[in-house]
């Protein structure tokens, strides 16, 4: 039962078809021969069809199995040969070959070769001895250099059935591996799609606690002072309401921008001067203050850079939107043959870049510019207002 679970088909289904392209020449040739000595050879033909059917299941279980296997092949070639009749039935050694490359490692092939070779010889020798008086003196020469040639051919026939077949189960390897490394990949990718999906979930997360979890802790704090104060001094009280529906509007401001950096997204057919231009724009309406902009791309810049220019400059506004307090903010991209280079630059406040060097936003832009091999630099300081340089290369492939 082990045995019987413990096999396989023949992998390549052409050398399949070649072992049974020359078992049935050779029994073909054995009935010819049978007939012309009038009785049909059984016990040959029973040999090739049963050398037929172990070709169709190799096994692959234990190691003892597998020699088994190839020395009951060899026997029935060796039986057949001794039975007489044909010549030509040692050539089937190369159907052991052929199987033998299947089974074992090259130390057991080579064993199978120079065996099936050397019991080759042995019945060369066999067939000499029967033929070699029926020879003339005159042909002796001829015979023997036909024999000679005989012998290397079968020998050369070995090798070529060696080397045909270990290249063959080398590029099948081959295959299994660039299918699992292509399966692996795939796996990657979508790994990578979802951590950055998480990445940018927890870096809108974050500045959704930071930002309006802030702004309506504090809207919470003035409406319950109002209403504390609303019956002892009404004036005061309408004070602290004014500044809650300030911090109301500062939360929708919040929302919303966080609601536009979850849905938006630069469009693939968008020329990246109107996806910037519409960022200037939302900015501008969100602060009042209107960034100048300076965009010159003579070339044809690859959807990747643009997606990645695109997050850069939509994170860096969002940020002078948010700590900046700047009066005048400047963004400029050029680009060159080889490179195009980014440029985001603000008055406001700045900070102490040690302090910030956690943060989600410049983090994130950090990991796109690395992604596509760029260089992303950041210039601040507490009171000098801040600024991002970026160099990404442009490559065909980009």
């Amino acid at each position: 039962m082990n045995l019987l679970l413990s096999i396989r088909p023949n992998p390549f289904r052409f050398l399949l078809y070649t072992e049974w392209v020359m078992l049935i020449c050779c029994a073909s040739l054995a009935v010819i021969e049978g007939l012309e000595n009038r009785g049909i050879p059984i016990q040959h033909v029973l040999i090739l069809v049963l050398l037929g059917l172990m070709g169709l299941r190799l096994p692959s279980g234990r190691l003892w199995v597998k020699v088994l296997y190839t020395a009951i092949a060899i026997t029935l070639i060796f039986s057949g040969t001794a039975l007489g009749y044909l010549h030509i039935l040692p050539t089937l050694y190369l159907i052991v070959m052929i199987r033998s490359c299947f089974l074992f490692g090259s130390c057991g092939r080579l064993i199978v070769a120079g065996l099936c070779f050397i019991l080759f010889l042995v019945h060369q020798e066999q067939y000499l001895q029967s033929v070699i008086l029926a020879v003339p003196p005159e042909q002796q020469q001829r015979f023997w250099m036909h024999q000679l040639a005989e012998m290397l051919m079968f020998a050369l026939g070995l090798f070529l059935v060696l080397q045909l077949v270990n290249i063959l189960l080398i590029e099948q390897k081959t295959r299994k591996q660039l299918s699992v490394a292509h399966e692996q990949l795939q796996q990657y990718a979508l790994q990578i799609e979802d951590l950055a999906a998480v990445q940018e979930r927890n870096r809108i997360a974050r500045e959704i606690h930071d930002s309006l979890g802030h702004a309506l802790t504090a809207l919470n704090v003035q409406i319950q002072t109002a209403i504390r104060l609303w019956s002892v001094n009404p004036a005061s009280a309408e004070s602290f309401l004014t500044q809650a529906q300030r911090l109301a509007e500062i939360a929708m401001k919040e929302v919303r921008q966080s609601v536009r950096a979850l849905r938006e997204d630069v469009p693939d057919e968008q020329p990246l001067e109107d996806a910037i231009a519409s960022l200037v724009e939302d900015f501008r309406q969100s602060t009042g203050l209107f960034p100048t902009t300076k965009i010159k791309l003579e070339v044809i810049v690859p959807l990747a850079v643009v997606r990645t220019l695109y997050r850069i400059v939509q994170e860096a506004l969002t940020n002078i939107f948010k700590y900046a307090e700047a009066t005048e903010v400047k963004i400029e991209i050029v680009a060159t043959n080889d490179s195009i280079n980014l440029r985001v630059e603000d008055n406001g406040k700045g900070f102490n870049f040690n302090e910030k060097i956690t943060g989600f936003g410049i983090q994130g832009m950090r990991e796109r510019v690395a992604a596509l091999e760029g260089d992303f630099h950041l210039e601040t300081e507490p009171d000098c207002g801040c600024r991002i340089i970026v160099k990404l290369p442009l490559r065909p492939d980009s």
